[in-house]
């Protein structure tokens, strides 16, 4: 008699739990991050930055020094 009972009892929780099942809330987080715009003047590369000499040695190649940033 106590098993049914009890087994009466876990299953009109198991019951209800289920019948009372109300929507979860959910929240939304939305990062807004404004756009920039980073205007740069480009840069006309040097007419000749790069010299190729051919003779009885072999090839020889000479080009200027060229300074490269990168921004993040």
């Amino acid at each position: 008699m106590k098993r049914i009972i009890g087994l009466l009892m876990v299953s009109a929780a198991l019951i209800t739990a289920s019948c009372s099942n109300q929507p979860a809330e959910v929240k939304k987080e939305v990062i807004v991050v404004p756009p920039v715009i980073i205007k740069e003047t480009i840069a006309v590369p040097p007419e000749k930055s790069t010299s190729v000499t051919l003779d009885k040695n072999g090839v020889k190649v000479e080009t200027k020094k060229v300074n490269v940033t990168v921004k993040h």
